[in-house]
């Protein structure tokens, strides 16, 4: 296919990075793929992609190199090993594309690198993606993309190919990371929780189908929640996302925030989560098996007790509660993300924008930002945050009897 789209490196082709190298052919764009893996190339060069041996063999005299790695321990080398990084081939004035999920941290640490070895030539833009597999084949992922202005539109053709959101965050050259990093707050409490609403639900011996129906469209309810528990009613169904993903994420804040010296309680336990199942062997799994975290000895509950006929309660426990733990868990998390927001400068209204577009949104996120981003903790949409947490303290009384500790 003939087009005068620009030439460009797609380095990494993973299930995300795939789908995207994949739609950037289709599309037009000549595309040569970069994966250590080498079927994945295989796949690539059959759809009528190529590929090269090396960063560095694939980096010659291409004008665009997309780096979409699992982390910034694969894009060190891929990017400036001695002997075969992309860096040294890149021609002058070539732009990196940096869409892997990394640190603001790290972005800094590039720019210098290149500026070190005499490359400050090269245009660094970064642009962390969210949005997952299936919107990656199709191009409509979110991007959060900084830096400077003429490099952004210079790489624009490619951005809104893969994109169906397409975000300009301003601050400079991190801001998109620190954006994705704010996002990952919500993604990665908001997975949790719908783990262990899941499974309080079928350790207190209520249908889990029945209640997933209710509480996917009350106040409790999120877009991970949604998307995650028909896997875990069905397990049947083709697999999200791997939890080493959710915790690398995790991970990055977490770090990013003992950087800042800046307290993240909620995403720090929900960490630990991921931590625990990683350490029990679970780490490939997808994340909707964290529900065993809760179950101990009875992995299959939540299936189980999807076709149940029978009350089988061990507790007074009801949906109602569910939904209210749901509820102060994501408004605690959104006090939390949102405070985090200010303080890495990114604007609180363009936060709102990327999170309600996104994996990260909730109900409580939805009803609540304006009032809270006024400072108004009287809630005019839901209960006093007193009454929240008074309700809380009752369900974790009946979450010990459901559960048994």
């Amino acid at each position: 296919m003939t087009s005068a789209k620009p030439k460009l490196v797609f380095a990494g082709l993973g299930a995300m990075g795939y789908g995207m190298a994949s739609h950037l052919l289709k599309s037009g764009f000549s595309v040569i793929g970069y994966d250590v893996y080498q079927p994945a190339m295989e796949r690539l060069v059959a759809e009528g992609g190529q590929s090269a041996s090396t960063p560095r063999e694939a980096a010659m005299g291409v004008e665009f190199f997309v780096c979409m790695v699992a982390n910034s321990l694969q894009a060190t080398p891929l990017l400036f090993h001695p002997d075969t990084g992309a860096v040294e081939a890149l021609p002058k004035n070539a732009s990196i594309l940096m869409c892997s999920t990394v640190a603001p941290a790290y972005i800094d640490e590039v720019k210098r690198c290149l500026h070190e070895i005499g490359r400050s030539d090269i245009r660094l833009i970064d642009s962390p993606v969210s949005g997952g597999t299936a919107r990656a084949a199709n191009g409509t992922l979110s991007i959060f993309s900084s830096g400077e202005e003429n490099y952004l539109s210079n790489a624009h053709t490619i951005l809104q190919c893969l994109s169906g959101k397409l975000y300009k965050v301003p601050g400079g050259l991190g801001g998109g990371s620190k954006a994705k990093l704010i996002h990952q707050i919500f993604a990665g409490v908001n997975i949790a929780m719908a783990s262990e609403a899941m499974g309080l639900t079928a350790a207190a011996g209520l249908n889990t189908q029945e209640t997933f129906d209710e509480l996917k469209y009350g106040e409790g309810e999120s877009w991970m929640f949604n998307n995650r528990v028909p896997h875990m009613l069905d397990p049947t169904l083709p697999p999200y996302s791997a939890i080493t993903i959710i915790a690398k994420d995790v991970g990055i804040i977490t770090s990013t925030a003992r950087d800042f010296k800046f307290p993240l309680p909620m995403i720090s336990t929900a960490e630990q989560l991921y931590l625990t199942a990683i350490s029990a062997g679970w780490g490939k799994e997808d994340d909707c098996v964290m529900t065993r975290l809760y179950l101990p000895g009875r992995p299959e509950l939540v299936m189980q007790r999807a076709k149940a006929i029978d009350d089988t309660r061990s507790t007074d426990l009801t949906v109602d509660d569910i939904k209210d733990l749901m509820g102060g868990v994501h408004l605690a998390a959104m006090a939390e993300a949102m405070s985090f927001c200010e303080h890495l400068g990114i604007d609180t209204n363009l936060m709102y924008d990327i999170v309600s577009n996104a994996a990260g949104a909730s109900a409580i996120f939805l009803k609540t930002f304006a009032d809270m981003q006024k400072g108004n903790w009287k809630l005019r949409s839901v209960a006093s945050v007193e009454e929240i947490r008074d309700r809380l303290v009752s369900i974790i009384s009946l979450m010990s009897e459901a559960i048994g500790y």
